[in-house]
């Protein structure tokens, strides 16, 4: 949201509005800034930081944290005559450019972004302005920017590895014990290779255990060096897909069911999973003489630092028979090389992520919340030594099922690199996700639907939000961003306030969420989760066709430990029409 003062405040990169580095690169650029009318600045602040966070308890921010860098900047100058930098007037309507330029240090690792904890590299500029009457107000933007560590390629092949779980199912006379045996050939896999198993069943399951089966692609992240129990989080999904039941499957399976070569999914463009080799650092460290008097400089100190892990990114593939058994089997996801002509940089498949600080509680943030969304190397068809796959549903990345309330409320839908291009037969695949995101507790009622629609490389977004306090006050705003196919964008915002009267608000508050959300009723969950701290996560997927539209439709509703609860739905519809329509 854009202060009445603040006409204009931004941070343009020269390498553009989605940036990607990596250690030892200079990053330059401009602050622009433009007022609406005259006002005294006392300062003018940039910041470049580097974090790997690990946040103990997201609920209430409570941070241990390795800074990787940080860099503050004055840009404002001393006036002549002055003392001291600011307190003298900008004029309105004018656009002032602070050009600025970092380098940024060697030995970053890849950037990482999670609910429990992440590798983040942001810019921040702030304004600070003081009113007549003494207050001051704190203003700032933000950008965060990708890093992707160098690398020549890693991978652990793994060696095979199986699974079982055994799970009762029926009631009264009718009771039974189902049994299930999950293995992989292998455990080490790279972006963009597919990832088969082999699956066993004992003779006694449910009749439609089948069309029950669901595999997941899930990530946590451990904090190095800290107790087993303290410092693991909870899993969070990233790629789910249903598995379908072949038409040529035994319908007489007395001896149990045994599916071989089944493609659970494809590795699709996430972190690589941290390393083991704690010490890798470089070359000139590696070389100074283990028993020698040399001492190490700071530099060469300062670099060993930054290189070693202080996150651990583990990943694991889920695959669940119904309600009845859920069987897991960690795995390893290597690196390609970044010196690989054949490799491109994706998004990651979990969508953008909001970038918030504690630091930046009680100032105001100009067109905010911010979010991006890190990009790793990827690589499509990666060879697999393992035979072609059976029948399968496609694979659609999902919502995190256990979104914390500070993620939820800011949630962002996500977006393919690659926007879809006409197919042969003159048609345009329109790509359409929504995301909506409730979040009600005893202060306010939150609702935030958000549409992208791309077509023939444009790109249209628009974001609705309402928000109604305690006291009775309700904002609603509509943010419509354009971008066309030449890369020109239209920005359209309108806003209302009002105050609803105090009889009515707990009615109010019950009618803002029916408009936005639509819950599925009657519906099985397909996964129930109880965190650490007491949060429960309903997770519910439905997948429909209408006429030449396929939606997969994913809901959240997370429970919390404080009584609050949030919901978070994502629509991902794909619709086959004209392109001239």
């Amino acid at each position: 949201m854009t202060d009445s003062v603040i006409s204009k405040f931004e941070i343009q990169l020269d390498a553009g509005p989605e940036p990607i580095f990596k250690g030892g690169e200079v990053i330059t650029g401009k602050l622009q800034i433009e007022l609406s009318r005259p006002i005294v600045i006392n300062a003018v602040k940039l910041q470049m930081k580097g974090r790997s966070v690990w946040l103990n308890d997201p609920m209430k921010k409570d941070d241990i944290e390795k800074v990787l860098f940080d860099n503050d900047m004055t840009l404002l100058e001393r006036p002549p005559g002055k003392l001291e930098p600011g307190h003298f007037t900008w004029i309105g309507n004018f656009t002032y450019s602070l050009p600025f330029e970092c380098p940024l240090p060697k030995g970053c690792p890849t950037s990482y972004e999670g609910p429990y904890a992440y590798i983040r590299y942001f810019i921040r500029a702030s304004l600070v302005h003081e009113e007549d009457n003494g207050q001051v107000h704190e203003y700032y933007v933000k950008q965060a920017f990708s890093i992707v560590s160098p690398s020549d390629g890693y991978l652990v092949i793994g060696e095979s590895q199986s699974v079982k779980d055994s799970a009762t199912f029926g009631s009264c006379c009718c009771k039974g014990k189902l049994n299930a045996e999950l293995n992989l050939p292998k455990t080490g896999y790279l972006p963009g290779e597919a990832v088969y198993g082999s699956l066993k069943i004992g003779n006694k399951y449910p009749k439609d255990i089948l069309n029950h089966m669901e595999v997941r692609l899930v990530d946590r992240v451990r904090r190095i060096g800290a107790a087993e129990i303290a410092a693991a989080s909870p899993w969070r999904t990233l790629l789910y897909r249903r598995l379908e039941e072949e038409e040529n499957t035994p319908k007489n399976r007395k001896e149990g069911i045994q599916k071989e070569n089944l493609q659970l999914l494809t590795i699709p463009s996430v972190c690589p999973t941290t390393k083991g080799d704690f010490d890798s650092v470089t070359n000139e460290v590696h070389q100074l003489i283990p028993n020698g008097r040399l001492l190490e400089s700071p530099s060469t100190a300062t670099l060993r630092f930054r290189k070693q892990p202080f996150l651990k990114i583990e990943y694991a593939i889920q695959l669940t028979l119904g309600v009845f058994l859920l069987l897991e089997v960690p795995i390893d996801i290597g690196e390609h090389s970044t010196k690989d002509h054949d490799i491109k940089l994706q998004h990651f498949v979990a969508g953008a992520q909001t970038v918030e600080e504690r630091d930046e509680s009680g100032k105001i943030a100009i067109n905010g919340p911010f979010t991006y969304t890190p990009v790793y190397p990827y690589k499509d068809n990666v060879t697999s030594s393992v035979p072609e796959p059976q029948t399968y549903s496609p694979a659609v990345p999902t919502i995190q099922e256990e979104q914390t309330i500070m993620n939820a409320s800011h949630s962002v839908v996500e977006r393919e690199i690659q926007n879809d291009s006409p197919s042969e037969d003159g048609k345009t695949l329109v790509r359409t996700v929504k995301t909506v995101v409730t979040h009600v507790d005893g202060n306010e009622t939150k609702t935030m639907e958000e549409t992208v629609v791309e077509q023939d490389g444009s790109f249209t977004r628009t974001i609705e939000e309402t928000v109604l306090s305690a006291d009775g006050i309700e904002k609603h705003r509509i943010e419509e961003i354009s971008i066309d196919n030449e890369g020109h964008q239209d920005t359209k915002i309108e806003e209302v306030e009002n105050v609803v009267p105090e009889e009515e608000i707990e009615q109010r508050k019950k009618e803002i969420i029916e408009e936005t959300v639509e819950l599925p009723e009657h519906q099985e969950a397909s996964a129930v989760i109880t965190s650490s701290e007491g949060d429960q996560v309903t997770v519910y997927s439905e997948e429909t066709e209408d006429g030449g539209a396929h939606t997969i439709k994913t809901t959240t509703v997370t429970k919390h430990s404080d009584g609050s609860e949030s919901t978070i739905i994502q629509e991902h519809t794909t619709i086959e029409g004209d392109g001239d329509d």
